[in-house]
């Protein structure tokens, strides 16, 4: 998949605890990283499919030549990215780096919620 210039493909693989599993149907958000006041922008609300994956997100960041020379531009792009599923721990995975032209796959393992007795 080509990127455009300014954008990353981020897709989220979704297992159980120490990627034993892919996890089906969870809920996976991607939102902007938190500003100084703590407030983020929603940019996907997506479900994994049975191979644990989401469907690619196409996110915004800097242009690469931003990453060629020291100044003041920061070359990357953050972002937080949220999974929970019923019967698991939620995560969030705060800062998740993405560069332009660069594809991502970040790794999320859910663990599961222990049994009720």
């Amino acid at each position: 998949m080509e990127n455009a210039p300014d954008t990353s493909v981020l897709r989220v693989a979704v297992t159980t605890a120490l990627g034993a599993q892919p996890l089906e149907n969870a809920l996976v958000t991607v939102s902007t990283a938190p500003d100084e006041n703590g407030t983020r922008t929603l940019l996907y609300a997506v479900r994994t499919d049975r191979d644990g994956m989401t469907p690619p997100m196409t996110l915004a960041a800097p242009p690469r030549s931003a990453s060629l020379a020291p100044g003041q531009v920061t070359p990357y792009a953050l972002y937080t990215v949220e999974a929970m599923r019923e019967g698991f721990v939620p995560l969030t995975a705060l800062h998740v780096t993405l560069f332009a032209g660069v594809p991502a796959v970040l790794p999320v393992a859910l663990t599961p919620l222990p049994e009720k007795e």
